[in-house]
């Protein structure tokens, strides 16, 4: 269509009733949390645009260019009963009126092409301006007609350098890479990290990296371990990403400190009893350092046939979903039975390993007989068998060695063995001739 046959028309008055949704409007459907937010931001500051309307027979008015707007006049109406008596100037709506079809149109058109949505660094620095002059959260919300969580992010960005905003108004940082700048404690790190990365391409984990080298992740294994709030409590400084939810914590003496000490706490209550306990402040240990020491096992618990049919048949409920509460504890009590302890005899001669895996969990490797402790071991027969030979040539006990694999496993095993014997049988019968040949 062209300019010169869209006619001027002017501002008139009506009231909400007579408003309706034009179908010439192009927006049909709204977010409903959106006209919400924009129904709290017309009870606060009013109705800052007007509307556009095309004029219909019946006297109404089709509102083809603002339909966010009038529904959003409805909703502020259902929301605040005394919406008049703060805001008397919306008992007569603002509709730029028109009767010709062919300007409507083209005014229901143009305001959705030619929109054009406040640039990002814009929207920043005026939602810091707000803040600066008194105005708390909920307000600026209700003013730009955004959630809170929203207003938060966006105020988080408005306490960057200058610079950095800049950049980003520039378009020679993203939006993304802005929201990693809120990470940085150094401002002149920060500023020197902005130049470096002008125009190119940075993940935001890398970025982060950059911005702050000396911090620990919140899911490094020592900071697991201890926990935030421990460390957090003891004095440690910590900076939360507000937008990819991420904890940094700015310490890492303090937090190696706090690492050693609950690790020491925690080997003295669990080596209580052992001849030994030793700490690691690696997530492993070494082969090397267990390969000299004889490893003792658990002295596993004997189930009665009747503790073992019950094992079972709770197991198969277990694997079927169909375990309650009370079964369950059922089931780890034998299995805890049937996995065994270790007795005071073997307490008295062995030790301990202990350490905190890759995931912070606190991990206990047992048990071990150094090589001082092997003959008293042995006169206890708490080391007996093979491992009680092989370092010393055939010399100490004659008692069987301990089993690989338990019995239970060996039965598993060979019912696995014949079935598989069967199997081949069945699909090559000439097998049987063959053994029986033998």
């Amino acid at each position: 269509m062209k300019q010169s046959s869209i006619t001027t028309a002017p501002i008139q008055y009506f009231p909400l009733d007579a408003l309706y949704l034009s179908d010439l409007n192009p927006r049909q459907e709204a977010d409903p949390e959106g006209i919400d937010l924009l129904a709290d931001s017309i009870a606060a500051v009013g109705l800052l645009q007007n509307l556009a309307g095309f004029a219909d027979e019946a006297g109404k008015v089709g509102i083809v260019a603002g339909g966010r707007r009038l529904r959003a006049l409805t909703r502020a109406f259902e929301r605040h009963a005394d919406l008049l008596d703060r805001r008397p100037e919306l008992a007569e709506i603002p509709v730029r009126l028109t009767t010709d079809e062919a300007t409507a149109r083209a005014w229901a058109s143009i305001e959705n092409a030619a929109r054009e949505d406040l640039h990002p660094a814009d929207e920043i620095r005026a939602y810091g301006r707000m803040a600066e002059a008194g105005s708390d959260v909920p307000a600026i919300a209700r003013v730009f007609a955004v959630t809170e969580a929203h207003v938060y992010r966006r105020l988080a960005l408005a306490a960057l350098p200058a610079p950095v905003l800049d950049a980003l108004k520039a378009g020679e940082i993203s939006l993304e890479a802005a929201k990693c700048f809120t990470v940085a404690q150094d401002e002149a790190l920060a500023l020197d990290i902005l130049d470096r990365m002008r125009g190119q391409d940075v993940s935001a984990h890398r970025l982060k990296q950059l911005l702050q080298p000396k911090a620990i992740r919140a899911t490094d294994r020592r900071a697991a371990y201890v926990g935030v709030d421990a460390y957090e409590g003891a004095g440690g400084p910590i900076t939360r990403d507000l937008f990819g939810g991420e904890v940094f914590l700015g310490d890492a003496d303090l937090l190696d400190r706090l690492f050693a000490e609950k690790l020491a706490m925690d080997a003295e209550a669990i080596g209580h009893g052992w001849k030994w306990v030793e700490t690691s402040p690696d997530s492993w240990i070494e082969y090397e350092v267990t390969a000299k020491l004889d490893r003792i096992y658990r002295v596993e618990g004997d189930l009665t046939e009747e503790q073992a049919e019950r094992y079972d048949e709770l197991s198969e409920l277990a694997e079927a979903g169909a375990l309650d509460e009370e079964g369950q504890a059922e089931l780890d009590t034998l299995e805890t039975f049937a996995r065994g302890d270790f007795t005071d005899a073997q307490r008295e001669h062995a030790g301990l390993f202990i350490f905190v895996d890759s995931n912070g969990q606190l991990t206990v490797q047992a048990a071990y007989i150094r090589a001082e402790d092997r003959e008293a071991a042995i006169a206890a027969e708490v080391l007996t068998g093979f491992a009680a030979r092989s370092r010393d040539g055939g010399s100490g006990t004659e008692a069987a060695p301990k089993p690989a694999i338990s019995n239970a496993l060996r039965d598993d095993l060979n019912r696995v063995a014949k079935g598989a014997r069967q199997h081949a049988a069945l699909r090559d019968p000439e097998l049987l001739i063959d053994l029986l040949a033998c």
